[in-house]
């Protein structure tokens, strides 16, 4: 089991930080697919886990590593990866349209290979807490891509039940298994958060869920500095905001941010969280900072303009509506920007714009979002606001 203490590079000025972060197998092009993929350089993660992968391919390891990059990158590309929709629970409402045929198939393949390398090891020896661990990890993989992809939401429950399982087993062979903490934390947490009759529906009565326990759990696997400590520290982060425990959420927020600065969403999630925890100012500043970035083309393809559009929300929030407006309307100047919160922008600065009695502006919006075919219900909205103008009781404030 190779291990490595890998350095990265913090926010320009700030010099470096030696991260450690034990990786199997610990050549340089883990080391260098773990650095991008936190990075969120999918492109240069999954080199990097290609290469890995073809110089071992036999090791579960190095499948599951190249496994994950094609799917975050895929999540990504789908815009799933927002910390937003899973503080609450609209990632269930997502839309979603079928992956290109090239990626469904690599997933299936690397699935299947994954498989099958850890079935012939535990075939030969039924206690390998490695094998173990690796099929927990695939079958965590494979329940994340039925629920988010696929919308399968009962064989995503299965994938992930076998998933826990295979990690409780790595923690009774081996108790500091550290990373195997991770997953059986998380299953905790969330079967914790459930009431007794939505456990008995979805066959988890037999799982003693308990919040505490599992939040206790997954800071123990971030704390152990394994190949999943990294997702733990993130995975703690949003489980405390969902708690409204703000402050410990944003010190993690903050770590991930610093560590990978390339990574556009911590970014914008220490942003939220200190919206969240009501330190306007500051969250003034980091959307900003985040605005400016984003429009030097720091953040490729991360959907950097939802700094913008989140900061009309926090000047709306606090009725600056010209601010608001400015805010809004920054969010097309993004290299291309994502449609959908362009037009959400778009509708949003006209209802600022009508509020500052500026109808002129205002109806230039609503046209153009009624014009745009991005979304019916956005364009049935700006009708609407054609015909007579936006008033601010006419719809709840954006969280």
């Amino acid at each position: 089991m190779g291990s490595v203490l890998t350095t990265v590079q913090k926010p320009a000025g700030s010099g470096s930080v030696a991260l450690p972060l034990h990786v199997r197998p610990g050549d340089a092009d883990t080391v260098a697919g773990f650095e991008a993929f936190y990075n969120m350089d999918y492109p240069a993660a999954l080199a990097h886990f290609e290469r890995a992968y073809r110089a071992r391919p036999a090791d579960p390891f190095t499948v599951n590593h190249l496994l994950e990059a094609v799917l975050f990158a895929e999540l990504h590309r789908e815009g799933k990866l927002d910390a937003q929709l899973y503080l609450s629970n609209a990632f269930v409402h997502l839309q979603s349209s079928a992956p290109p045929a090239p990626v469904r198939q690599r997933i299936a393949e690397l699935l299947a290979k994954a498989f099958r390398l850890e079935a012939a090891r535990l075939s030969a020896n039924p206690r390998d807490a490695d094998a173990l661990y690796a099929r927990s990890v695939t079958r965590g993989l494979q329940a994340t891509y039925q629920a988010l992809v696929e919308r399968a939401w009962f064989a995503a429950l299965r994938s992930g039940l076998h998933a826990y399982s295979d990690a409780r087993h790595v923690l009774e062979l081996q108790p500091a298994y550290s990373d195997a903490l991770l997953i059986v934390g998380i299953y905790n947490y969330v079967v914790g958060s459930l009431p007794w009759p939505v456990r008995a529906a979805a066959f988890l009565a037999t799982i003693h869920g308990s919040k505490a326990h599992g939040l206790e759990m997954i800071r123990q696997a971030m704390e152990g500095g394994g190949e999943a400590s990294v997702d733990a520290r993130t995975t703690l982060a949003l489980f405390l905001a969902r708690e409204h425990r703000y402050q410990e959420a944003l010190a993690l927020a903050h770590w991930l941010y610093t560590h990978f600065p390339g990574n556009f969403l911590y970014g914008l999630a220490e942003a939220d969280l200190l919206k969240a925890a009501g330190q306007d100012t500051q969250a003034e500043s980091a959307y900003r900072h985040l605005i400016e970035l984003g429009l030097q083309g720091r953040f490729p393809n991360q959907r950097a303009e939802l700094a913008a559009f989140n900061l009309g929300h926090l000047y709306r929030a606090q009725h600056r509506w010209h601010e608001a407006a400015a805010a809004y309307d920054t969010v097309s100047r993004f290299p291309s920007p994502d449609p959908q919160v362009v037009a959400r922008a778009i509708l949003a600065a006209g209802e600022m714009y009508d509020l500052v009695g500026d109808r002129t502006t205002a109806l230039a919006r609503y046209r153009a979002v009624a014009a745009s075919g991005t979304d019916r219900t956005l364009a049935e909205q700006a009708r609407r606001y054609l015909k007579r103008p936006y008033r601010h009781d006419d719809a709840p404030q954006p969280e």
